[in-house]
């Protein structure tokens, strides 16, 4: 166990450049929470972090474009879903220090330009639409790019072959923990649970406040049946724990990872998420997304209703944004 002070000198020693809107809200759910039978309800408000509609990711790019620019790098490629809520947040943090963008979205091929898609056309993404089966291919694809412009005098920095994207995320919620901390302090809140996608922002989380001696627990959901999590966020525990040089990291056995809201696969929404996504907008003018923040809010629901969550924790709902993609399924959510 660390102290405050000695976990931010630590993370203060990463470069970091601020432009997300911090600190994001906590908020009571009060009518959301009476509904399904808590009085305990709360929501990490990160989908207001600014940068193209919000979403952690914003956190994620203080710590990470520092890094591109301090090793030289002059154009970034990304390869992603035509959902994806990563590849609009990296092509605006791109665009705010000047960086061209470069996205290679799978299964994108003759789908509309709406959600996450239509706001990557917006930035100006050099955009490559992908097939179904041109998508499995697709790393092949970008090592291609990758080698036309190297050989046209760029250094491009590709998301998915360097190490440090793979533990961003993680670090930036390590710092995040600092700011949650202090806000459950200012409302008096203990017996904390908090729920958000299995990934790497709840690892952040988990790591910080293991290593502050905080008694916070979690619960991880999973989004996508694609996800080998020892491959995207467990086999990095070490990597994290002596790059900032604390003296715990997080592992398997630090939370439940539940994977009953994946559904038919990922992007496809199932009857308890849309069920969430209208409790929320109609009772709490809050907007939760197919992909990640309604899955999360679904199984916080289904589990306080089927009384699996003791009445007496502080519920937290950490909602990471994602809503432009709610517009891409207007048909199913009306």
């Amino acid at each position: 166990m660390i102290t405050l002070e000695i976990l931010k000198n630590k993370l203060q020693k990463l470069p970091r450049y601020k432009f997300a809107h911090l600190p994001t809200p906590l908020e009571k759910i009060e009518r959301l929470g009476s509904d399904i039978g808590t009085p305990n309800l709360w929501v990490k408000r990160e989908d207001t972090t600014g940068l193209v509609l919000g979403g952690n990711k914003a956190r994620h790019y203080e710590f990470e474009i520092p890094h591109i620019i301090d090793e030289g790098y002059d154009v970034l490629i990304n390869i992603m879903d035509y959902h994806s809520n990563n590849a609009r947040m990296t092509g605006a943090a791109a665009n705010k220090f000047g960086i061209p963008y470069v996205l290679i979205s799978e299964y994108a091929k003759g789908k509309p330009k709406q959600g996450n898609m239509l706001i990557d056309v917006l930035l100006g993404a050099e955009i490559h639409a992908l097939s179904s089966e041109e998508s499995k291919n697709s790393k092949e694809y970008s090592k291609k790019l990758e080698k036309e412009l190297l050989n046209n005098g760029k250094k491009p920095y590709l998301l998915q072959e360097h190490r440090f994207p793979s533990i961003v995320g993680i670090i930036a919620y390590i710092n995040a923990t600092l700011e949650l901390n202090e806000q459950f302090q200012e409302k008096g809140l203990d017996n904390i649970h908090i729920f958000g996608v299995a990934g790497r922002s709840l690892c952040g989380l988990v790591t910080g406040s293991k290593n502050l001696g905080l008694d916070w627990k979690f619960t991880g959901i999973r989004v996508s049946e694609k996800t080998d999590f020892n491959d995207y966020i467990f086999k990095n525990s070490e990597y994290v724990k002596e790059l900032l040089d604390l003296p715990l990291t997080y592992s398997k056995d630090d939370f439940p990872i539940i994977h009953d809201y994946i559904g038919d696969g990922y992007g496809i929404l199932t009857p308890s998420v849309k069920e969430a996504i209208l409790k929320a907008a109609k009772l709490e003018g809050l907007l939760v997304d197919p992909n990640y923040s309604g899955p999360v809010l679904a199984s916080i629901i289904d589990r306080i209703k089927n009384n699996q969550i003791d009445k007496k924790e502080n519920v937290v709902f950490l909602h990471t944004g994602g809503l432009p993609s709610l517009f891409s399924y207007s048909d199913e959510l009306t």
